[in-house]
């Protein structure tokens, strides 16, 4: 649900900030427009780079257990070094609602949602 309402306050931003530009109509509404807007983006990005950050460890921990020379250990801990690379198979990944992975990807599908939302306000306006 924050990554919908996020993207709607991106696009309204957006469109406020252009319609400041374009009418010239108080440059105190586009400096607080413009801090807003760049503090919900600084948001997203925080959230995405974490999704992002999160989902390359955990596929660097299975390769790190997989690199190893696992196969020459003892029973006991080739049975414990292969249970993690089967775990971390299925990478960890921070998710929006479960629908969305929260990633670099993510956080472009929301900047091209937002722009285009914004288009389509401008040329209604």
């Amino acid at each position: 649900m924050q990554v919908v309402c996020k993207t709607l306050v991106i696009c309204c931003l957006g469109f406020v900030i252009i319609i400041s530009v374009h009418n010239e109509i108080d440059f105190y509404l586009f400096v607080k427009a413009a801090v807003a807007y760049i503090a919900v983006m600084i948001e997203i990005f925080i959230i995405c780079f974490a999704g992002e950050y999160l989902s390359l460890k955990s596929i660097s921990v299975a390769d790190a257990a997989y690199k190893s020379l696992w196969y020459d250990m003892p029973i006991n801990q080739t049975k414990i070094i292969s249970f993690v690379i089967m775990k971390s198979q299925k990478r960890l990944s921070i998710t929006a609602g479960k629908m969305m992975d929260m990633s670099f990807e993510a956080l472009t599908n929301i900047m091209r949602a937002s722009a285009s939302y914004v288009s389509v306000l401008y040329a209604m306006y």
